[in-house]
């Protein structure tokens, strides 16, 4: 369960460009002081309506909306992808800005009392319920609350009915039927305080700052959904029940199932369970305000915290905007996504230019909730260069709006969006169910209609002759950002902001004259032919995976899995084999940093990165790139209709990538604001130092220090990265929408023509990794709050292909300590938000795993945890587990992997490495079998013989000394 700060909403229509503010997005604040609000007229909120009964769009033909007689809505959407789940959201349209000066943080607290008794199921049993159902408490079973709503979450591994009416049950438990019991309020405050201090960051502080500047005078500041500590502390019972009853109430209510589910079942399903459902009499807290923005002209603001990261922004404001979305909307809509497009397409090409002083810098528009409609350039300046990134960036909205755009800007944006949609149209039949659901959420909160890919491709081509270069220039002329610009600064050195000289800064660029932006030329690809292809020597078919293995006479191997999972998608990886084990330990060998700049940036021998976009605009493909402890790879996502491009950028890469030096140093601008920020907090100190002290101070592994970074030269990643780009071995994988036959085919245009390679040799030591054997017990620090702190044991095991059965085992064990570490550490102790286990065995490293066991405690309760973890340990040992845990870790972990079965980019993690190692392939034909396997006394036996407290590794990043 987690408080959600929503920033900026979606903007409404089909398009959605970069939403680009200055702020962190992550939720939660400190306590605030009330401000008073500007006097305007108090209403409760009205009964949630479908926004289509005000639009003159039609909405998905495919959704089925319902209301009942008490006024709670429904939605309900047959989809089955993947096949056998479901989604369930059930929305309430009450959050925090509904909230009074004296309930600021109850609707996020009543949130998690929903999971803690109601009339029909008992405290701590709710959860339960839905482990024995497997879902897993939250990745499948959640909630949320923001300003404007709270939305419980469940997704559903099988819809067999009794799941499914266990669902509906505690969907209804949650609406209607909370006991609210005055014990367990106080023993969730905890829990809250935890959720809090584990969220509350530099950024989070900085944007509330920014808040109270950018709207004073209207609650949102002082809304934010954590609320006020002194209220979640002393909060009585009645105040939840008054909140409970004013807004959980049918009228507010919103059932969302998306999933492979009949809706006529659903839906008499749904009116049997809700249809007797009555809201309970208002108090006139239920009466809501959210004010309304005020002009406040041009200002500056500025923030300094220690961790907090370099950022510009300028900020234009105007009153909320709540209209229902129509067709008219969704036009200028359109329009200003295409204008917001092309800005964003300018201001990231000039980033790239040697002469710029901001590392990047976007533009955009959105709604904050309820509250105001902002548009906003968001800038990264370089290293001392704020003066001049403030410059150049608003210089060129400038440009844009004096001169507008090109016809060549404008092709190119409209040709993205015309492949975008029509590759949604493409895949409609298979989306995501739970993305699907996500969608009919927001649509609830922002007055939106319900559309399908199929309907919004054809609005677009209805529209497509109206969007001219008249009508975006025009648009451009004609645009209004609004009052203000609010220009605001923030960094960790407050020495460094001079708001008088920003303030002069913005006023003389204001008073320059503007230039016409120059041409833009487009090139024509030139990697299409590669050479002559080898030919194939050996075809295998695994029937029962549904692959084929090919290898060819140059070495090149290829996987190719055809699936019916997602129509219109195609995943390729390309492997390159290696990886850590070809490096040695000591060797001080650029991995983070080569992983970090990747490839793409550096662009190819004969294109520049910013001339490989707009060569081939209007394609979908990908390039991601990552390095591992076996391997390296180069992997993309793209369509049926794109495969030959994403072949051709891949092998392009493979063969012909140019590291350009000036890519580099544009990435080492990022670098200080980066190491600010992972000194921040307990979780990223925590990410920095634990993988390389938990593998014996091995350098391959972790992060380097800032000064290593920066002192690392363009020359040494280029060596490193063509190393294994260029000469190590090469294995493909195919998955998805694609024949054996059209993968061949793609093969023998690109990689088949590649000349045989060599296995890289195996570095001295490079295959072994060790778990620490001295020091094991390490403190780092952080420069974060004073009450943050993360707390850390882990436990030595072994290696995943030492045994298979083993290391099931050992996956098992680690579900039930997080069952007891939930129960123990946040729910008996209310001591943490959060708190797990995990095992870790490694696939490459002989005889090398761990158990690890974390909670993000005060700091003074580090011993605590440590205790606790170690009698949940010897109660593991002596008593064992019991066969209701043994159920309730199992079966998330057997439905979630039923479920991903299904879905591609299993696929596509899995068979890379299998062809030269069918260890992979065995382990997945056995995983369910082995997982089924494993008894409670095999638990027993696993925990006597691997948790071991002499061999405990001891970690805990806590508050440096102030």
């Amino acid at each position: 369960m987690k408080a959600t700060l929503m920033l900026l909403r979606k903007t409404r229509g089909i398009f959605v460009f970069s939403l680009a503010v200055a702020m962190s997005t992550t939720a939660l604040t400190t306590a605030l002081a009330p401000v008073a609000v500007q006097a305007q007229a108090v209403k409760a909120n009205p009964p949630v309506a479908f926004a289509q009964t005000k639009s003159d769009l039609t909405p998905d033909p495919a959704a089925r909306f319902g209301k009942l007689p008490n006024g709670m809505t429904y939605v309900i959407y047959k989809n089955a992808t993947p096949p056998g789940t479901a989604a369930v959201r059930l929305r309430f349209d009450a959050g925090s800005l509904m909230e009074t000066d004296a309930q600021q943080g109850l609707a996020h607290f009543l949130e998690h009392m929903a999971f803690n008794g109601s009339k029909n199921v008992p405290e701590g049993e709710m959860v339960k319920i839905l482990e024995r159902h497997g879902l897993k408490f939250g990745p499948d079973t959640n909630a949320y609350t923001s300003f404007d709503e709270t939305v419980y979450m469940l997704d559903l591994p099988k819809v067999d009915p009794e799941i499914v009416d266990t669902a509906l049950m505690l969907m209804r438990e949650t609406a209607s039927n909370l006991l609210l019991d005055p014990k367990a309020i106080e023993a969730e405050r905890g829990v809250i305080f935890g959720e809090e201090r584990a969220r509350a960051s530099p950024g989070m502080r900085a944007y509330i700052a920014y808040a109270k500047a950018a709207f004073a005078g209207q609650p949102y500041p002082e809304r934010l959904p954590i609320g006020q500590v002194e209220v979640i502390k002393t909060a009585p019972a009645q105040a939840f029940v008054d909140f409970y009853n004013d807004f959980y109430r049918p009228e507010y209510a919103t059932l969302v199932i998306v999933g492979d589910i009949n809706p006529d079942e659903i839906e008499a399903k749904i009116k049997a369970k809700f249809g007797d459902w009555q809201g309970k009499p208002q108090t006139k807290n239920a009466l809501t305000n959210f004010g309304t923005y005020a002009k406040k002209g041009q200002r500056v603001h500025a923030y300094a915290e220690p961790g907090l990261p370099d950022s510009l922004s300028v900020s234009w404001f105007k009153p909320f905007d709540g209209s229902v979305e129509t067709e008219a909307s969704d036009y200028d809509d359109t329009l200003d996504n295409i204008i917001g497009a092309i800005v964003n397409l300018r201001l990231e090409r000039q980033s790239k230019a040697p002469e710029t002083q901001f590392a990047a810098a976007s533009f955009g528009n959105g709604s904050v909730n309820k509250t105001a409609e902002t548009y906003s350039l968001s800038i990264s300046p370089k290293p001392g260069q704020d003066k001049a990134a403030l410059e150049q960036a608003l210089m060129t909205l400038r440009q844009f709006q004096a001169y507008g755009v090109s016809q060549t800007e404008l092709d190119r944006v409209l040709t993205e969006f015309a492949t975008g949609l029509d590759a949604a149209a493409k895949g409609e039949k298979t989306r995501n169910t739970g993305a699907i659901a996500g969608q009919i959420i927001g649509t609830l909160g922002d007055n939106e209609v319900l559309t399908s890919p199929t309907q919004n491709l054809a609005f677009f081509n209805k529209i497509k002759s109206r969007l001219t270069l008249e009508a975006i220039n025009a648009r451009i002329k004609a645009l209004d950002l609004g009052d203000g610009p609010l220009i605001a600064r923030q960094g960790s050195d407050a020495a460094k902001f001079d708001q008088a000289a920003i303030q002069a800064t913005y006023q003389t660029l204001m008073a320059q004259a503007v230039v016409e932006p120059l041409a833009i030329d487009k090139k024509p690809w030139p990697y299409e032919q590669f050479g002559t292809p080898s030919k194939v020597i050996k075809t295998e078919t695994l029937a029962d995976l549904g692959v084929t293995q090919v290898t060819y006479a140059n070495g090149l191997k290829v996987n190719i899995k055809p699936t019916t999972f997602k129509d219109n998608e195609v995943l390729v990886t390309i492997r390159f084999a290696g990886g850590l084990q070809t490096i040695a330990p000591g060797a001080s060998a650029p991995i983070f940093e080569a992983s970090s700049a990747g490839v793409f940036e550096g662009g190819l021998g004969k294109l520049e990165a910013e001339e490989i976009k707009e060569t081939l605009a209007g394609k979908i493909y990908g390039l991601s790139y990552n390095i591992g402890e076996d391997s390296a790879t180069l992997s993309g996502g793209t369509t049926k209709d794109d495969l030959t491009t994403q072949m051709q950028v891949l092998m392009a890469f493979t063969s012909d990538t140019a590291f350009r030096a000036d890519a580099f140093e544009r990435l080492k601008a990022f670098v200080p604001n980066y190491y600010t920020q992972l000194q921040s907090s307990p979780n990223s100190v925590f990410s920095v130092k634990a993988p390389r002290v938990i593998r014996s101070g091995d350098d391959r592994f972790g992060i380097p220090t800032q000064d290593e970074f920066l002192k690392t030269s363009n020359d040494e990643v280029k060596a490193f990265t063509q190393t294994l780009l260029m000469k190590s071995p090469v294995e493909i994988t195919f998955v998805g929408s694609i024949t054996v036959e059209e993968a061949l085919k793609q093969i023998d245009a690109t990689f088949a023509t590649l000349a045989p390679r060599k296995p890289l040799p195996v570095a001295p030591k490079g295959n072994v990794v060790k778990f620490p054997t001295t020091n094991l017990h390490q403190v780092f620090t952080h420069k974060g709050r004073e009450d943050q702190n993360l707390s850390y044991i882990a436990f030595p095991t072994t290696d995943f292909f030492a045994s298979t059965q083993t290391a099931r085992g050992l996956e098992l064990l680690s579900e039930v300590m997080t069952l007891r570490l939930i129960e123990e550490i946040r729910e008996k102790q209310g001591a943490s938000y959060g708190s797990s286990a995990s095992s870790i065995a490694s696939n490459n490293f002989k005889g090398f795993g761990y158990i690890g066991a974390s909670a993000t405690v005060k700091p003074d309760q580090d011993e605590v945890f440590y205790t606790s973890v170690m009698a949940i340990v010897d109660d593991l040992k002596t008593k064992g587990v019991t066969e209701d845990e043994l159920l309730r870790a199992r079966k998330p972990v057997l439905d979630k992997y039923e479920v991903t079965l299904k879905t591609n980019g299993f696929w596509a993690g899995v068979l890379p490495g299998s062809s030269t190692d069918p260890r992979k392939l065995e382990a997945v034909r056995t995983r369910k079998a082995e997982l089924e396997k494993v008894t409670a006394a095999d638990l027993q036996k696993l925990a006597q013989t691997y948790l071991v407290k002499e061999k405990a590794l001891r970690l805990q990043a806590k508050p440096e000394a102030k």
